[in-house]
């Protein structure tokens, strides 16, 4: 997948979702990119594109935080997380 691959799914307007390293990118309507549940512009989605595509795994990992933070997911990890965490300041203080 490369940015030019992109472009040319994003001007055809095709209703078919494209597939990059495991993310769902498809159009809607309003003309936004859904990624996963989350919408976001062409320009973003652009950027999220290469991100994923970069060979720096810290790119790729900060890709999806993006999408995870804007179709939600990431606020339940944050919330597991923090349940998780204190659970074991609670068994560590009762010991």
């Amino acid at each position: 997948m490369s940015q030019e691959d992109f472009r040319t799914w994003f001007r055809t307007g095709s209703r078919l979702p494209l597939a990059v390293r495991g993310h769902s990118f498809s159009l809607s309507k309003d003309g936004l990119v859904t990624v996963d549940g989350g919408k976001f512009v062409y320009e973003e989605a652009l950027q999220l594109v290469m991100m994923l595509t970069s060979r720096n795994p810290f790119s790729q990992i900060n890709a999806t935080m993006v999408i995870w933070e804007r179709n939600g997911n990431l606020r339940l990890v944050v919330i597991a997380l923090a349940v998780i965490l204190a659970a074991a300041v609670l068994v560590i203080a009762r010991r």
